[in-house]
C-alpha cells in the first residue's frame, strides 16, 4: 500500500466527526433514541462518565501539557432499535466514536432504555479500533452487527475482513453488561458486495450535500456499474483491483437528454468523479467511494435502497 493511500484513508476517519456532526438520525428509529445526544455514557474510559451536549464531548488531556484531548461524539446516522430482554419495551442501540489523539478511532456500542421517563445508558461495548459498521439489527433479542474490521495481514487503517458479530444482554452481580458470542469471519470484502442494491448518492463529498432535486443511483451488476446520474443513465464497466477495496470503473458512457443546467453541471461532476475511482469502504453503513480531483482524494457517499 502506498503512502497517499494510508494517507487518505486515515484522513477518511480524522474527517469522521465532520460527518457525524451532520447527520441526521434514521426518521424509522422511535424518539427514545433521538435523546441519545444528549445523555452520559460510561464505559468509555475507567470510572469516568461521558455527558454528551448536542453529540459531543471533550475532556482535558490525558497528560498533562499535551495538546491532544479526548473526545467523545455520536454516530448520529447508524442506530436501530428492538425488545432484547423480553419486557416488550424497545431498547435503542446506538455509537459512538472516541479519539485521545493519534491515528486510531474507537467504534463503541451503547445499548439505551426508558426508566422512569428517562433515556439512560444501560451497558457500552468497544467495538474496535477503526471498525468500519456496514449494518445492524436485533434479532431474537441479540444485537447482530456487520461489519469490516482488520483480518490476518490487514492494516489498521484499510480493514478487509467481513465480521458478523452478536452480542446479549446480561444481568448479573457486576450490573448489565454486553456478552458478545463468537464472531463469524465471513472472508473478505468484494465488488460483490456492493451488489444487490441501488445506492443513492447523497454526498459529492463530506462537506457538500447532493441538492434535493438532482437524484443519483448507482447498482452494479456483472462486472458493469449503471444508473441515473442527475439527467441522464449511464453505464460503465467495473473491475477490482490487487487490493480486496480496490475499484477501478472505466469511462461512463450515457444517453444524451438535457436538463436544467445545474442539473447537468452535477452529472458532468459525478461523471467525472465515477471515472477518478479508487477504492470502497463503508462508514457507518453508507458506501464510500474514494476519488481524486486534481490530485485531491474525496470519498462520494452512498445509502441504500
Amino acid at each position: 500500500m502506498n503512502f497517499n493511500h494510508q494517507f487518505f484513508i486515515l484522513l477518511s476517519f480524522l474527517s469522521l466527526s465532520l460527518l457525524l456532526s451532520n447527520a441526521a438520525i434514521s426518521s424509522d428509529i422511535s424518539p427514545g433514541s433521538n435523546k441519545a445526544a444528549d445523555i452520559s455514557y460510561n464505559g468509555i474510559y475507567k470510572n469516568k462518565t461521558v455527558t454528551l451536549k448536542d453529540g459531543q464531548w471533550s475532556g482535558s488531556p490525558f497528560v498533562s501539557g499535551s495538546v491532544s484531548k479526548p473526545t467523545v461524539g455520536l454516530i448520529k446516522n447508524f442506530t436501530f432499535s428492538g425488545d432484547m430482554n423480553g419486557d416488550g419495551s424497545n431498547e435503542h442501540i446506538v455509537f459512538l466514536w472516541e479519539s485521545s489523539g493519534g491515528s486510531g478511532t474507537q467504534i463503541y456500542m451503547a445499548v439505551l432504555a426508558s426508566h422512569a421517563g428517562k433515556t439512560v445508558n444501560i451497558a457500552t461495548q468497544l467495538i474496535g479500533d477503526r471498525v468500519q459498521l456496514v449494518m445492524g439489527r436485533v434479532e431474537k433479542g441479540h444485537i447482530e452487527l456487520d461489519v469490516i474490521q482488520s483480518g490476518k495481514n490487514d492494516a489498521a487503517c484499510c480493514p478487509t475482513s467481513k465480521v458478523l458479530r452478536t452480542w446479549s444482554l446480561n444481568n448479573s452481580n457486576k450490573g448489565i453488561q454486553l456478552l458478545e458470542s463468537k464472531a463469524q469471519i465471513l472472508g473478505k470484502i468484494s465488488l460483490a458486495d456492493l451488489g444487490g442494491r441501488e445506492w443513492h448518492l447523497v454526498k459529492m463529498n463530506w462537506r457538500e450535500t447532493l441538492a434535493e432535486n438532482v437524484k443519483i443511483t448507482m447498482t452494479l451488476k456483472d462486472n458493469k456499474v449503471s444508473g441515473k446520474s442527475g439527467c441522464n443513465r449511464y453505464f460503465a464497466t467495473v473491475k477490482s483491483g490487487e487490493k480486496a477495496n480496490d475499484i477501478t470503473i472505466g469511462a461512463a458512457g450515457s444517453t444524451r437528454m438535457a436538463c436544467p443546467g445545474d442539473i447537468m453541471e452535477q452529472e458532468s461532476r459525478f461523471l467525472k468523479a465515477l471515472s477518478s475511482v479508487t477504492s470502497f469502504y463503508f462508514v457507518n453503513g453508507q458506501l464510500a467511494l474514494s476519488w481524486k480531483d486534481e490530485g485531491v482524494n474525496s470519498s462520494m457517499l452512498f445509502t441504500s435502497q
